[in-house]
């Protein structure tokens, strides 16, 4: 193998290097063998068609990309230990011509970090204050949990319930039919299709209603989107919504261990009080962490920028999988994805997330924070206690080797952080 340059740009080595010819055809024998196991060639019994024969079978370029998987690797190996290039992340390999074979291999170096002064950080966080709207607005959603819902002899309102029979059809085919459906008349509502509680309106018990409605472009069954439906709809009963006094039956309807309204009202700012001091202790963490990253000096790779976009753009695709009901939904979306914009709109965040990452790890490289084998233990506990009924199944996915520098990891990065906010709110 022979180095045809070598160059440093914006924190990365570019090693361009052109292969030799008795390394190439070592690297596709070694190809051919391996496929060989794997191909069944008509005619030849597994692992004994010849080479030129498997070639015509797979084709060429299969066999060079099988090849170069595993040479390429190797390669920038042997690149990156002769050239003495100290390497922070996985390089990138391009392959420029393949006759003879020239590539270049992209070496993130490690990055450059240089604190600004800690002791000029100088903040406080915001203090927690829970109003007794927000109380308020708490009982109200527990009053409508507990509510009952009483038949009323009147014609149907907006956020009344809706008992009825309902036939529909699309496109000459059946639609929604259903008898005796309950239908709260929540204004705004897309389904079974936009304005159907609308239409529900002033119709009192025992009238009747034909009406036709467009379903939207957005319909999750595209031969349906945008198509009209015919509805029949027979109103059978209408039902208001009848909620409990705020007094002190109510309380005890909560919980006994509520006496009064006083005690549930406490409760409740007990309640925002925690959520909203953990959301502004994250918020001023952040918030400090932030301030540090402003008054620092921060050099990397831009190739990390990438592995950090690709590590976001896959918890992307796995919330995607998690909220819908079938591999051919969450294909179907994916695919309507521009992947292009996405990681764009990624990549601001992707820049704070690595500076944020590259700071605390020098404050915890500066103060020699280090976890114990007991603190290791203690987090796996917590972490699996946290789990609930899957606290056993998440303690021996952590209580591995992999599973525990990830928490090592973790508890260093609390310490450091810890280390900054308590710097931060000296006075």
């Amino acid at each position: 193998m022979k180095l045809l340059e070598k160059r440093t740009e914006e924190h990365q080595v570019h090693l361009r290097a052109e292969a030799e010819g008795n390394e190439v055809n070592k690297a596709l024998e070694d190809a051919y063998k391996r496929l060989v196991k794997k191909v069944k060639v008509p005619g030849f019994r597994q692992g004994k068609a010849p080479r030129d024969i498997l070639e015509r079978q797979i084709g060429s370029d299969a066999l060079f990309d099988e090849a170069m998987e595993k040479y390429l690797t190797q390669a920038c190996v042997t690149l990156v230990e002769e050239n003495q290039v100290p390497v922070y992340a996985r390089p990138q390999v391009k392959i420029e011509q393949k006759e003879p074979l020239v590539f270049e291999a992209i070496v993130p170096l490690p990055p450059e970090i240089i604190l600004g002064d800690l002791d000029a950080l100088k903040m406080k966080p915001e203090q927690v204050e829970i109003s007794e709207d927000e109380i308020d607005k708490v009982i109200e959603r527990l009053r409508k949990q507990c509510a009952i819902w009483e038949t009323v002899e009147r014609a149907a309102k907006l956020f009344d319930t809706a008992v009825i029979d309902i036939n529909s059809q699309a496109e000459s085919k059946p639609f929604i039919n259903q008898t005796g459906a309950n239908v709260q008349m929540i204004p705004g509502m897309s389904f079974p299709a936009p304005g159907f509680n609308e239409e529900l309106v002033d119709l009192k018990p025992g009238d009747e209603k034909k009406f036709d409605l467009t379903l939207p472009d957005t319909y999750g069954d595209k031969t349906l989107a945008g198509k009209k439906v015919s509805f029949e709809v027979k109103l059978k009963e209408v039902k208001q919504e009848k909620l409990p006094g705020i007094d002190d039956s109510f309380a005890k309807q909560l919980s006994s261990d509520f006496q009064n309204i006083e005690e549930v009202r406490n409760k409740i700012k007990e309640d925002l009080m925690a959520r909203e001091k953990e959301r502004k202790r994250m918020a001023f963490e952040d918030q400090v962490v932030d301030a540090l990253i402003e008054i620092s000096k921060i050099e990397f790779p831009p190739l990390i920028i990438d592995i950090e976009i690709d590590r976001m753009v896959r918890q992307y695709a796995n919330r995607l999988r998690r909220s819908v009901q079938t591999e051919n939904e969450f294909k179907s979306i994916l695919s309507m994805t521009n992947e292009e914009k996405l990681r764009e709109s990624y990549k601001p965040k992707a820049i704070q997330q690595i500076k944020r990452s590259l700071v605390l790890a020098k404050i915890a490289e500066n103060e020699q924070f280090t976890a114990t084998e007991d603190e290791v233990k203690e987090q796996i506990e917590g972490f699996a206690a946290k789990a609930g009924a899957q606290g056993e199944e998440q303690r021996q996915r952590l209580d591995t080797e992999e599973g525990k520098e990830g928490i090592r990891d973790w508890i260093v990065t609390r310490k450091a952080i810890n280390y900054l906010v308590e710097k931060a709110q000296a006075e």
